[in-house]
């Protein structure tokens, strides 16, 4: 059973699998060609001008060099795997974000904390920590904020620690100035 959209030129079976229409499937291979000329003209033209080669520079790129000048868009060069494959091949971009991809996973492999010391210094340049930590990957952020975390813990149960240290000391000062108040009292009415 097939059941249409008339304002579709798509026929969308019962097992959910959508079918291009027959008459259409000829159309739907120029634009994929379209898009692959484009695409391959853009990247060569931005490798000829030793640009960068990122998605939104091939699609600027298609519009200048397109005939009908409409280039083309971010979705079709995503949706187009020969399209996609030829924007990965050459992109510098796409590259360096998939070596940053894995050395992050292998930096998830050793451990954080050897690596990143707790003594911060208060007057340290927050401009550049920020930035060092925009490097680092979210497995990393998180390894690191549980570190300062537990940091954070330990030195609260310190302080408490201490503080309950500093009352009992100031307790047991308070008791010996009374003791020795007490004895000074009574041997000034020893001697009347």
């Amino acid at each position: 059973m097939k059941t249409t959209n008339p304002n579709s030129g798509l026929n969308q079976e019962s097992d959910g699998a959508i079918q291009p229409r027959p008459w259409l499937q000829k159309h739907y291979q120029e634009k994929r060609e379209r898009t692959i000329r484009l695409v391959k003209a853009a990247v060569d033209q931005l490798i000829k001008e030793q640009q960068t080669v990122t998605i939104e520079a091939i699609c600027r790129k298609s519009t200048e060099i397109d005939p009908d000048g409409r280039g083309i868009k971010k979705s079709a060069i995503l949706e187009n795997q020969a399209a996609h494959a030829y924007y990965c091949e050459h992109s510098t971009s796409y590259r360096n974000a998939r070596t940053r991809k894995r050395q992050g996973t292998k930096k998830q492999e050793r451990k954080i904390s050897k690596a990143q010391p707790l003594r911060i210094d208060p007057s340290r340049d927050v401009d550049r920590v920020r930035h060092r930590y925009l490097q680092l990957t979210k497995t990393e952020i998180v390894e690191r904020l549980l570190i300062v975390e537990q940091a954070y813990a330990d030195v609260h149960q310190q302080l408490s620690h201490l503080q309950f240290q500093l009352l009992e000391q100031q307790e047991k000062e308070q008791r010996q100035v009374r003791l020795h108040s007490k004895q000074k009292g009574g041997a000034t009415s020893n001697r009347d």
